[in-house]
């Protein structure tokens, strides 16, 4: 039986044979293709890409093997994978798994368990099947295994020391601003990173130079107080280990090592330190006893006259070039000052000067050198002639990092900066070059500081603070004949065209004006404050039941066709508008800002704050509103401050008809807390 069974499948197979012999393309078209080889991008080891040697990553968990693979025919195909690796002692080992079939194209994966070697280097690869024929390995045509290690140790945490601030539970260590060095060191071979933070601060990933080798960073305390640094140690395959802390005592920053307010009397010869020991001496071309900057302690300064003689110099070293330093001043140009001009700088030693604080080009400027070539330089925020500013120029020596403040606001910073130690003199208004000394300050100077280390952003914002000076306030409760009293006698308001102060149903105190409508507006006689620097406008208003149904100007400070600023109200949306123009001129181009009004009171102001390039309509002490207003786009009231009305070039327009009270005007920016007390509905003579 067995044997005509056998004979008939041969006989079966010889007329299959004769068959697709006798038709070619047929027997074409029956025959089978191999899977294709799996290509090199189409394998990843736990998402990470097929690689070998040096390159193999390492994991902390048994990771997934993935492939996408591919049939010329388009069958279904299975994959095979192959694990290896060699044992302790040298001898191959080996895994296999294969799957089901999916279609060509489709994704593949074998998820490892966590019981394979760890710390040894594993090999996979993987082929395709059709159930036909095998394909190739993927490691076939000399292409290779993929790699990888298993690293699921955690690393020992690190342990952190520091010289400059030393671990103490009751000492307190110098200070803000002072650079401290960190060192992290794992006491084993598994790390190859540090993972570290202080008090909240960013975390920062640092690479070790080689496994278990120690790292030392920088960090500067920027507030006093107690800080905790921590850190990690990182493997190589990512794991991390327990966190060690690090706890210091951070005190305040060191005082300046010299400073000089300049407010010397007239006449004098030198300016006398404020800290430090060594008067300045001062050159032919300096004056004391000129107006120092308006809102701050230093009611007078020096004034320079940009001659070779205008100059100060302590005759000594102050600034050590070779570590960290900032320097601080008050600085004005002034009218008819041109070129380049410098405020501090350090005679150096093999170079003329080693850093300098001043103005490059119309813009403030600090650079830093360490040899003949172009310095480093840290340039932002425009030298308005006539205009004070208050700058600080930071050196940090460990980042290597040149940073310039104007105004108290970061203006800009240049990396890669290395200042030269410079044995020279210091110089207040003038900076030594190959030719001798020059850049003769032309202008203002107050205020001068040195410090031995970095001054941070809170301490630069602090330096340039100016207090908001009251410059009018007229509470409305009273009037002599057409004119109501400033408090402290300053110009007055003079009523017209029907505008008067009437004790009822105030908003503040015991009196308001009432506007009619018809024309009438108050007035002083001279701009409360100069439209070109920082300004704080204040009025209460209240229009009664209902919004008004036209345009209406509450407050402006006119030039000759237009007005600088001006606050007015228009019907059409219901909202109070912030107008500015950018020259006084007929065709002025005018930007307007808007904010909801309220009929029954708001108090509204405006406020110029000109180192931000700012201005802002408050209501009711919240910001509401606000426009850019660089400087190229201020100039100066031409006339008094207008209650009721605005210019235009064809003349005055929009009267306001409502009830105004309690008008204020500061030079400079008021603060929060008491633009939050003036919006109340009673009187603050005090602010």
């Amino acid at each position: 039986m067995a044997r005509h069974a056998l004979l008939r499948s041969a006989l079966v197979g010889a007329a299959l044979s004769a068959v697709l012999a006798a038709t070619p393309f047929t027997a074409a078209a029956a025959a089978n293709a191999a899977p294709d080889r799996p290509a090199a991008a189409d394998l990843t080891t736990s998402y990470q890409p097929c690689v070998s040697g040096d390159e193999r990553p390492h994991l902390n968990r048994a990771p997934a093997l993935r492939s996408v693979l591919h049939d010329p025919d388009g069958d279904a195909v299975a994959a095979q994978y192959e694990l290896s690796w060699e044992d302790a002692s040298g001898e191959p080992q080996k895994r296999e798994l294969t799957t089901g079939s999916r279609p060509s194209g489709s994704g593949f994966s074998w998820h490892l368990e966590d019981d394979i070697p760890e710390d040894t280097t594993l090999q996979w690869r993987v082929r395709a099947t059709d159930r036909t024929g095998w394909g190739p390995w993927s490691s076939d045509g000399g292409v290779g295994h993929c790699e990888f290690v298993y690293d699921p140790t955690e690393p020992a945490p690190p342990v952190i020391t520091s010289p400059d601030y030393p671990e103490d539970p009751e000492g307190w260590t110098d200070g803000v601003g002072v650079p401290g060095r960190f060192t992290f060191d794992a006491p084993t071979e598994e790390a190859v990173k540090y993972r570290w933070s202080v008090y909240g601060s960013p975390t920062y990933l640092v690479d070790a130079p080689a496994p278990g080798e120690p790292v030392t960073v920088t960090w500067t305390p920027e507030r006093s107080g107690v800080y905790v640094v921590e850190a990690q140690s990182v493997s190589r395959a990512g794991s991390t280990s327990d966190y060690a802390r690090y706890t210091i005592r951070v005190s305040s920053g060191r005082t300046p090592v010299a400073s000089w307010a300049l407010g010397d009397a007239a006449g004098a010869s030198e300016a006398a330190p404020g800290a430090g020991s060594a008067p300045a001496t001062a050159g032919t071309g300096v004056t004391f006893g000129a107006a120092g900057p308006e809102g701050t302690a230093y009611g007078t300064a020096a004034a320079l006259d940009g001659t070779p003689g205008a100059y100060l110099s302590p005759q000594t070293t102050i600034a050590d070039t070779s570590a960290s330093f900032a320097v601080a001043a008050w600085a004005r140009p002034s009218t008819g000052a041109e070129g380049d001009m410098t405020v501090v700088s350090q005679d150096g030693g093999a170079i003329p000067a080693s850093f300098a604080l001043g103005v490059d080009d119309g813009r403030w400027s600090l650079a830093v050198a360490d040899g003949p070539a172009d310095p480093v330089r840290a340039t932002g925020g425009t030298a308005a002639i006539g205009k004070w500013a208050h700058l600080t120029a930071v050196y940090d020596a460990p980042a290597r990092t040149a940073r310039l403040y104007v105004d108290g606001r970061l203006a800009a910073t240049a990396e890669g900066a290395t200042a030269a130690p410079a044995a020279g003199d210091l110089q207040l208004g003038r900076i030594r070059t190959a030719a001798g000394h020059a850049g003769n300050w032309h202008g203002g100077l107050a205020d001068v500081r040195v410090w031995d280390r970095v001054v941070v952003a809170d301490e630069a914002a602090t330096l340039a603070t100016r207090k908001a000076q009251r410059t009018g306030y007229w509470q409305l409760n009273e009037a002599s004949g057409a004119t109501s009293p400033e408090y402290t006698g300053g110009q007055p308001l003079t009523l017209s065209g029907g505008a008067a102060v009437t004790e009822t149903d105030p908003i503040a105190g015991t009196g308001h004006l009432e506007l009619t409508g018809s024309g009438g507006y108050a007035a002083t006689a001279t701009p409360p404050v100069d439209t070109r620097a920082g300004y704080t406008l204040g009025v209460h208003v209240r229009f009664g039941d209902d919004l008004p149904t036209r345009d209406m100007t509450l407050l402006s400070l006119p030039g000759d066709h237009t007005n600088a600023v001006e606050v007015r109200y228009e019907a059409d949306t219901g909202m109070w508008q912030l107008v500015v123009a950018d020259a006084d001129t007929p065709t002025a181009t005018h930007t307007i800002t808007e904010t909801y009004a309220n009929p029954w009171g708001q108090h509204i102001a405006v406020v110029h704050d000109d180192p931000a390039d700012r201005i802002r309509l408050y209501t009711d002490a919240d910001l509401a509103a606000e426009l850019p207003l660089p400087d190229s786009a201020t100039w100066p009231a031409t006339t008094g401050l207008q209650l009721g009305r605005g210019r235009t070039a064809t003349g005055w327009t929009d009267p306001m008809t409502a009830t105004v009270d309690d008008l204020r005007t500061y030079t400079g920016v008021l603060s929060a807390s008491d633009l939050t007390f003036i919006s109340l509905p009673w009187e603050h003579p005090d602010i």
